[in-house]
């Protein structure tokens, strides 16, 4: 049903204006407004539109990756179907997460130290400010791929050596966790918002397969459809989704973050991928992470697993028959942006900043769609294989090590209903965990609440670090627009 729900959703007519394909990449304009309803009133921070920015050529646009409405739904309707004998994904051998166990690999990382700091990055600037006091970066992961993130760090004296680190939702970017970038920094941590490869403006600077069988250059709207993987990027083996995108946050935390203390926060997708970052990484003992925050987290990813037969494993360059199926489907989700936006949100339409900010996220994923890679890419990440452990099994990990972890849930999303927060609290009540809900809020609270949310939010993270807690503010308390209620 869930794959029927997001086709049917995608060929819904939309009453608003569709956004044409461009045909070359876009300067976005900020999305990340701040603000909520409480008391019935407005509060700080509200969206309004913003002059668009110019960023480096590398990273001014990004794709949409369609929503996690029909391709993430999919994945949740077969995810927990048993795993069928492995005979080999095909001829491509066994993929894991930085590397291929055949000859194919991914593009060979710089070695992180055997402590677990930070090995040198090469981070150069990523462009415009994106707002007052954030700054945008691009790290060069891997050879010809270049992660956008953006870095909030406090002001004055009162820097802690603690951070955060915020992962999207599947066809999101960075900074729609504006808000919480800010807020993180007036409690003295630094804050990064890090765009996954293949979403928001982390994408390989040139096309991975630029070349077809003949040797011919390939089109500028058809990257990542060419027969082989070019050698600057280590060959064969570059890929999108799961297993790429938990080795970037992985590495990213290792080599990028400096501070000694962090802590993972992710919605939806983003929750999934940094709950099994965080126990993987607790079963080192040399892990730096302090906690995690899950903010709607999706439970289940993917809908083949690693080490089970499929008909492709996500690595380019992809099998013929892959690129009419995903380029139809991709354009199909393209036209429905703001439908499936308004599906998560408890109050799309409430003629105030939860609107404004939905419609400008609307606009910048359109915006977005019109990377030259987009389609390949959403291609790869709906057939990247499923990682170990689940997220469940990860869940139960980080409460048997008592890892603080905070459940922050909007209560009227209808993706992952309350039903999912109960069972996710369930595993991580031995270990101290915490659960909170929201209504009105829904698959975003972080970004439709902001205000509540960060609320909560702070006042753990300052119990986390020994600090005091931020007064409440009036803009902060809950009523009647927006109850907040622990449950664990």
């Amino acid at each position: 049903w869930c794959l029927v729900r997001g086709l049917a959703v995608a060929m819904l007519p939309d009453a608003s204006p569709r956004p044409a394909p461009a045909a070359t990449w876009q300067a976005l304009p900020d999305i990340a407004g701040t603000g909520s309803r409480l008391h019935g009133r407005t509060t700080s921070g509200l969206a309004q539109a913003r002059p668009q920015e110019t960023l480096a050529p590398v990273c001014s646009s990004a794709p949409l990756v369609a929503l996690a409405s029909s391709a993430g739904l999919l994945a949740a309707a077969v995810a927990q179907r048993p795993a069928r004998a492995r005979r080999g994904v095909g001829r491509r051998g066994r993929w894991s997460p930085s590397t291929c166990t055949s000859k194919r690999r991914l593009a060979t990382p710089r070695a992180a130290s055997s402590a677990g700091h930070a090995a040198e990055a090469s981070v150069r600037p990523g462009g415009l400010a994106a707002w007052p006091g954030a700054e945008r970066f691009l790290w060069e992961w891997r050879p010809k791929v270049d992660v956008h993130f953006v870095r909030q760090s406090p002001e004055g004296d009162v820097q802690k050596d603690f951070a955060v680190v915020m992962v999207h939702g599947f066809g999101a970017e960075g900074s729609y966790y504006r808000s919480q970038l800010e807020a993180v920094a007036t409690l003295g941590g630094t804050a990064y918002a890090v765009d996954l490869l293949g979403q928001g403006s982390s994408w390989p600077s040139v096309d991975p397969t630029g070349r077809d069988a003949d040797g011919n250059t390939i089109g500028e709207g058809e990257w990542g459809w060419g027969d082989a993987v070019r050698e600057e990027f280590g060959g064969e083996g570059l890929a999108f989704g799961e297993p790429t995108w938990m080795a970037q946050i992985d590495e990213f935390v290792k080599r990028v973050v400096k501070e000694d203390h962090v802590y993972l926060l992710g919605n939806s997708v983003g929750g999934y991928l940094a709950a099994k970052v965080a126990a993987r990484a607790a079963e080192t003992g040399t892990s730096k992470i302090a906690g995690l925050a899950l903010a709607n987290a999706t439970p289940f990813w993917g809908w083949t697993q690693e080490g089970a037969w499929a008909p492709w494993d996500g690595r380019l360059p992809a099998p013929s028959w892959v690129r009419p199926v995903a380029s139809a489907w991709f354009g199909a989700l393209r036209g429905s942006i703001g439908q499936m936006l308004g599906m998560v949100y408890a109050t799309p339409k409430d003629g105030g900043p939860i609107e404004a900010r939905l419609g400008q996220l609307a606009e910048r994923i359109a915006a977005a769609a019109a990377h030259p890679m987009g389609a390949a890419a959403f291609a790869s990440i709906l057939f990247a294989p499923k990682q170990e452990p689940t997220y469940g099994d990860a869940l139960d990990s980080l409460a048997a090590r008592r890892l603080p972890v905070l459940l922050l849930y909007g209560e009227d999303d209808p993706w992952i209903v309350p039903w999912w927060a109960r069972r996710s609290a369930e595993r991580i009540q031995s270990g101290g965990g915490e659960y909170y809900a929201l209504t009105p809020a829904g698959h975003c609270p972080h970004h439709e609440s902001p205000e509540a949310f960060n609320q909560v939010l702070l006042a753990w993270l300052a119990r986390r670090e020994g600090l005091e807690e931020p007064a409440e503010t009036e803009g902060s308390r809950s009523s009647q627009a927006v109850q907040i209620e622990r449950r664990l």
